[in-house]
């Protein structure tokens, strides 16, 4: 017999030990490395989220709202070419904010309180 067990619809792989965990965890169990790009409603971000969509739909040509929310590299990003996206970044933001996905420099997701 093999030792081996099948990742599940609702597992991934570590991306440090390679080991099955689940999806949603933030620490694998086995090794405890915090996994990259798992955002957790229970460690929201300390920036308001209403502040963040005022900022995005009044000056989000100027990145203002990323700046806000610590993403200072993606927020000169925008002020230099965010005007050759027509809007669709901008927008992309704006939905991501009202739907609760936006996420601050830390990872952590902007969201009501």
């Amino acid at each position: 017999m093999s030792d081996t067990r099948q990742k599940g619809a609702d597992e991934t792989f570590c991306s440090s030990c390679g080991e099955i965990i689940k999806k949603e965890a933030e620490v694998c169990p086995k090794c405890g490395v915090r996994q990259k790009g798992v955002a957790s409603v229970a460690n929201p971000s300390d920036k308001d989220w209403l502040v963040t969509l005022l900022l995005c739909f009044f000056l989000g040509f100027f990145g203002v709202h990323r700046f806000y929310t610590g993403k200072v590299g993606t927020g000169i990003l925008m002020i230099l070419i965010g005007w050759a996206t027509l809007g669709i970044w901008l927008l992309v933001d704006f939905i991501m904010i009202l739907t609760g996905k936006f996420k601050d420099k830390e990872g952590r997701l902007v969201v009501k309180k």
